[in-house]
This record gives C-alpha cells, structure tokens and sequence, in this order.
C-alpha cells in the first residue's frame, strides 16, 4: 500500500451523463444539515440497488440472409446509423446487506422515436400499452424488434432503429439535421407495475413502480428506473465510446481480471460519515492508495458542434466516476480530458479501504459529454 500525505476532505461532486436516473436520487447528495455528522453515504459508495453505467457498446447493421451475423461498425454505439441495431449493456449492482435474497427484475423498453418536443416524457403516451401490459410474461422476448425486454439482473438489450429515423423529420432552421430514440430502464427487486402519474409539470412522474410480495411499493433502495438516449444524424457521423485500456491501483496497471489487495483501516463507517467537529480523518490515520485509469491521449474524439471563440472545433469533455462497495475516495470524481486544453495528467484519486476484511468491488466509469462511457472493474481482497 502506497501511503499518501494527509489530505482533508473536499467537497464531493459529480457530472451527469446522457444516462438519466429519474428517481431515488442515487447518484446525488442530499439536503445540507447541520452538526457533526451528515446522515448521508458518499455517492461512491455502493450499498444500495444501483444501476452505475448504460452503454451502447456497439451497433451492428441488420442482419440479411446473406450476412446473418454482422460485425460491429466502428465508431458507432452512443450515436448510430438508420437501419443499425444498437446494443446496450448495463452495469447493475446490488449493494443491499438482506437476510432474504430478492432476484432483481430487470426490463428494458425501446421504441419511442422522435417523441413530441424530442422530451423523453413525450413517450409515456408511445409506451402506453407495453406500461399496462408489463404484468405479463415478456421473458425471453428480447428480440430487437420487440422493443420490451424483461429479464433478471444485467441483461442486455438490443434495439432496432428504423430506417426513416431522420428522413422523417422536419429540416431544421439550423444545426444539423437528427433523429433520437429513447430507451427506458428499470431494475427492481420485486414486482414491476403500472402506477398513476403524479405532479403538476409535462414531465409527470414516472408511470411505473416496483412493489414487493405484500403490495408495498418500495423506494430507490430497491427500484432505480432511467432512460437513455441515442443520437441518429444524417451525416451519418460516428461517436465511439472512450477507449480504457484498464485500472491503474497503486502506481500499476492491471490485468482486466486480477484481483487486487489492500489492507484493512480501522476508521469505522460512522466515524467516516462525520465532518468537523474533531472526526477521524481515515486519509491521515491510514495509507492511501492510488487510483486511475490508464487512457491513450487521444480518447476524446472532436464535436463538430462545439467551437471556440475562433470558430475552432473543440473535442469531448472525458471524465471518470468512482464507485466502491467499501472504502473512501478522497474525490469521486476527475476530468481527464478537457475540451480546450486536452489530456489532463494528474488525475490519480486516493481509496481508503474499509474497516472490515472482506471481498469488495471497485469501478471506474469513464464517461464523455456525448453519451458515450466505458466500465472497468476490479474485485479487491481486503485484509488485515
């Protein structure tokens, strides 16, 4: 373990991405309150049911007789082409501590393209019927052209997009001309079931819940429904996600299934939830260690729609989340790449390891302004 200088606890942040959680609010901080204690776990840390990534890992042309398996076109995933099928890959975690196991359902709903405003709440109405109809049994029916898919855990889902998705729209007073598929998903570990909406705005709330065997609907410990999107242009152009060639942990990159080593600090949970007020500070009383990724430095692609005051293109914005199901990080999240000035070298963050010796998880979820992402992932021994 490679100890670090002491270093005082910064203020947390985190970027959104193109993936939205609509409730539960897993991934944001609560209210502020007074005292020496906050009552709520960092974002990193993962306890609860939580969905830390949806990528669109790559897109496929249809299949013909001719060709029935087609290799992937590179470059295409987040943004596609019309007439490619898109397939999306979920990295679920179940954090819950239970004496009773739940199997976690997990479904996928597809086929909103081009909605009212291009606002993903103009698809409640397009999804009306699969809403009402999700009590059935769609198991197995994950099917590209299905557009539901109801399975247990990370199951992956496909989506065919349609061949007119940007021929049927209006040209556009300016910009470039697309069309924009919504994709919706849910995990829950119980039963998925249409509710009323409620709320006063456009949006409403969102139309389903999960509920456990006795009725009760149950909260974003256990239900955690989002959407994402896709991005069809009609210059057909490419959006690959951000290339990671794997975790750096202390000071060394990582084979992609080694499991890694720490030692046990002592700090208890309780102790590290408190600021101020003479709390322990686990980064002093304890080593640190190094976490990064290992990226090339040009991950980030250009954006075509994003210049500078010269009329310059500028490239993505890249930046890397922390999850943990134990253990600190000093900063949950880093740039990596900066639009204007590139590469960013120093971004390494510090992991305190948890108080109890055990198997724990880490994750490094790359993300860039343009919806694409990436997930490296290490199991970590942790002894005394």
């Amino acid at each position: 373990m490679k100890t670090q200088p002491a270093r005082s606890r910064g203020r947390r942040a985190l970027l959104g991405g193109a993936t939205t959680v609509l409730v539960g609010l897993a991934l944001a901080g609560g209210p502020g309150v007074g005292g020496c204690s906050a009552p709520f776990d960092p974002p990193s840390l993962v306890n609860t049911l939580r969905i830390l990534a949806i990528t669109a890992a790559y897109a496929t042309p249809a299949p013909t007789e001719e060709v029935p398996d087609p290799e992937p076109d590179p470059g295409y995933g987040p943004f596609a082409k019309p007439g490619q099928i898109v397939h999306f890959e979920m990295e679920l975690v179940d954090g819950r501590d239970l004496d009773n196991f739940v199997p976690v359902t997990t479904v996928w709903l597809g086929g909103c393209f081009n909605p009212p405003g291009q606002q993903y709440y103009g698809c409640y109405e397009q999804f009306g019927p699969l809403f009402e109809g999700l009590q059935g049994d769609f198991s197995g029916n994950c099917t590209p052209d299905s557009f539901i898919c109801v399975g247990t855990g990370d199951v992956p889902f496909d989506l065919a997009i349609p061949e007119d998705i940007v021929s049927s729209q209006p040209d556009p007073d300016y910009g470039p001309k697309y069309g924009i598929a919504y994709i919706f998903f849910m995990s829950c570990a119980g039963e998925i079931r249409p509710v009323s909406q409620e709320g006063d705005t456009v949006a409403g709330s969102f139309p389903l819940g999960c509920f456990d065997s006795e009725g009760r609907e149950l909260g974003p410990d256990a239900f955690v429904p989002g959407y994402t999107q896709i991005y069809v242009f009609e210059d057909e152009r490419p959006n690959p996600n951000p290339p990671v060639d794997g975790l750096v942990f202390d000071g060394q990159l990582r084979e992609p299934d080694e499991v890694l080593e720490a030692t046990v600090c002592p700090v208890t949970l309780e102790e590290r939830r408190k600021s101020g007020c003479a709390a322990t500070d686990e980064f002093t009383e304890c080593g640190s260690i190094d976490v990064d990724i290992a990226v090339p430095d040009d991950i980030a692609d250009e954006d075509p729609e994003s210049k500078d005051a010269n009329g310059n293109i500028l490239h993505e914005v890249v930046w890397v989340s922390y999850f943990a199901t134990g253990g600190t990080f000093d900063t949950e999240v880093k740039l990596v790449n900066d639009a204007t000035t590139g590469i960013i070298e120093d971004r390494a963050v510090q992991w305190v390891p948890p108080e109890e010796p055990g198997t724990y998880q880490i994750w490094a979820v790359t993300r860039d302004n343009r919806g694409g992402s990436s997930v490296v992932t290490h199991f970590v021994t942790v002894t005394e």
